[in-house]
């Protein structure tokens, strides 16, 4: 299996297996109780439930919304919100119960449908915004907040304007107005994080060395920390492998007892950390970015593939796989390590 497939995989299983959500369905907005388990036809005005309804393309959806008891949410005349909907390809893509209407009807599980409610409300911005008006980097979802940041949606633009979310979901059709806010049709279902970064690189296993440096230095807890709110550019074992010893496995790593070869090692990891979340949709040709080792940038080149450059490096490192987002931060996997 792929380090994507894996990674993927985690990430999908440990949104699966999330617990903690109750099955009690309040309006996030009002904070009533909702009973609406189905939607009138006969409706008059504009809603976002009203679009949703009349556009055969998000069917998948709107059965998410009536089975989460949201329907009533979308409907108040108070939202006020900017809603990201996924269109039918993009449940399409997810594994069973979520990827059609009807498996989404039959599912009965308490905790699956109060995950999947939490889901949804992922999609649902606080506040109205047309696409233009995109310009924060991160905004605050009705999700329920089980740990810091992991009820916000990150915003990125590429060189030609489209809009990103979570470095990876393309905004496919914008500004589409409705009486209480406005939709915005994405390709991809949005999932928020459950792991922060050092769980994504301690569950793949294809970072034992990187996680090895980064308890031999001390940036363990940087990499836990609810609120460190970093980009990774990650290495993987295989690219620690390419470095002479000790430097090239984990063990070796962890045998090591020199204070300089340590303090090195130390400068090394914080050359592959940059502060704040910077996607794959920010990232630009020839852009120097600086790093956590104060004094010291990376360079980014995006002509025939993504790639990071260290100072010390005679070629840019390939960035694998971009994106992978953590409660504190994002990860971008690379196949060399960084030299300042």
């Amino acid at each position: 299996m792929t380090i994507k497939n894996q990674l993927l995989t985690i990430a999908f299983m440990g949104l699966c297996i999330l617990i903690g959500f109750t099955a009690c369905q309040k309006d996030p907005i009002t904070g009533t109780q909702i009973e609406t388990t189905s939607i009138a036809a006969d409706r008059n005005s504009n809603t976002i439930v009203d679009i949703a309804v009349a556009n055969p393309d998000f069917s998948i959806l709107v059965a998410a919304v009536l089975k989460t008891n949201l329907a009533g949410t979308l409907s108040n005349a108070n939202l006020n919100g900017t809603v990201f909907a996924p269109n039918n390809a993009a449940f399409e893509q997810l594994p069973a119960p979520f990827n059609s209407a009807a498996a989404i009807n039959a599912i009965s599980d308490a905790n699956t449908i109060a995950t999947l409610r939490q889901v949804v409300l992922y999609h649902v911005v606080k506040g109205k915004f047309n696409a233009a008006q995109l310009s924060n980097p991160a905004y605050p979802t009705y999700k329920t907040a089980s740990t810091p940041n992991d009820n916000w949606l990150y915003i990125g633009k590429n060189a030609d304007n489209d809009v990103y979310l979570n470095g990876n979901v393309k905004v496919i059709a914008a500004d589409i107005q409705a009486s209480n806010g406005v939709i915005h049709v994405i390709n991809k279902v949005l999932f928020f994080p459950t792991q922060d970064i050092f769980q994504i690189a301690n569950s793949n296993g294809n970072f034992k060395a990187l996680l090895a440096a980064a308890q031999k230095t001390g940036l363990t807890n940087l990499l836990m920390f609810p609120k460190s709110d970093a980009t990774v550019f990650a290495p993987t074992d295989a690219a620690f492998a390419q470095l002479p010893a000790p430097l090239n496995t984990a063990a070796n790593i962890r045998a090591i007892t020199d204070p300089s070869t340590i303090n090195l090692l130390r400068n090394v990891l914080r050359y592959h950390l940059i502060g704040g979340r910077v996607f794959s949709a920010n990232l630009r040709e020839g852009i120097s970015a600086p790093t956590l080792f104060t004094g010291n940038n990376v360079n980014i080149t995006l002509a025939g593939g993504p790639k990071v450059k260290g100072n010390g490096n005679n070629s840019g490192s390939n960035i694998v796989l971009t994106d992978l987002l953590a409660r504190n931060g994002v990860i971008h996997v690379i196949d060399q390590v960084l030299l300042p």
